[in-house]
């Protein structure tokens, strides 16, 4: 056999097994991208923030301590913000579970007024304060989890309507606070750490519900608007573990938020 023709033999098997491997490679990537897009088909995620509108409310007006009675009223709001990220698995075309991490910046006032009056009021301890107006500024990291329930959809953009509980841990607390001594000293301080002056649950624990509008764009990603309400179960101060000195009582105490969010999907 001449020499070229073995040259030509030699090229053409390489050439084939050049072409086998980008064949290959072609299919192997190209089974990457389906697997991606069924990770994307059944999973979203997003990215929120928006304006909130806070308040704390008392459970009651009669704070009872063995220390005696404080009465309690709810002061000012604060308007502050929340940002995050989240993930959706869709279960069905109308049905979805959610779940994320966010940042929360909430609080609020609080007034409570050691009553001198009640016919149970014992002396008051050297421990607690007569008085206290406490405006709260704390930080959380918010862990959601929800069900999203789309109602309605007109051409491209799709209604719904979600519900579900919330996870959140104090990162930071800060604010302003007068307080009234025992001894009718008064103390005071603004945008100071409260924890010797007025405490509060390192843990809340709340619900939310909601409502909004997804709009979807040509690149297959959406952008929304959503409003949520959000309420907390658990007791959000905890003024006992002030300083001693610096302690009274003002009952159960829950957050309550109107949260407006603008996100979008990728």
């Amino acid at each position: 056999m001449r020499k070229g023709t073995i040259l030509k033999l030699k090229i053409m098997k390489k050439t084939i097994l050049l072409c086998s491997l980008l064949v290959l490679a072609t299919s192997v990537l190209f089974a990457q991208d389906s697997r991606v897009d069924e990770v994307f088909k059944k999973y979203r995620f997003g990215m929120y923030l928006g304006p909130t509108f806070n308040s704390l409310k008392p459970v009651v007006q009669v704070a009872e301590d063995n220390n005696g009675d404080y009465q309690v009223e709810k002061g000012a709001g604060r308007v502050s913000f929340s940002a995050g990220l989240n993930m959706e698995l869709n279960v069905t075309e109308k049905y979805t579970l959610y779940t994320g991490i966010g940042m929360d910046w909430n609080g609020g006032t609080i007034n409570a007024g050691y009553d001198s009056m009640s016919n149970t009021t014992p002396p008051l301890s050297n421990n607690y304060a007569r008085q206290a107006m406490v405006d709260y500024k704390n930080q959380y990291l918010s862990i959601p989890l929800g069900l999203k329930m789309y109602a309605a959809q007109f051409g491209d953009l799709r209604v719904y309507a979600q519900t579900g509980i919330d996870l959140s841990f104090l990162l930071s607390q800060k604010g302003n606070y007068t307080l009234l001594k025992s001894d009718y000293t008064q103390i005071s301080g603004e945008k100071e750490k409260l924890g010797p002056y007025a405490a509060v649950s390192p843990i809340n624990v709340g619900w939310h519900l909601g409502a909004g509008a997804e709009y979807e764009l040509a690149n297959g990603s959406s952008a929304y608007f959503g409003i949520l309400y959000r309420n907390g179960f658990t007791d959000y101060t905890a003024p006992k573990l002030n300083e001693v000195g610096n302690r009274f009582a003002d009952g159960n105490i829950r957050s309550n938020t109107i949260a407006i969010r603008v996100g979008y999907f990728f």
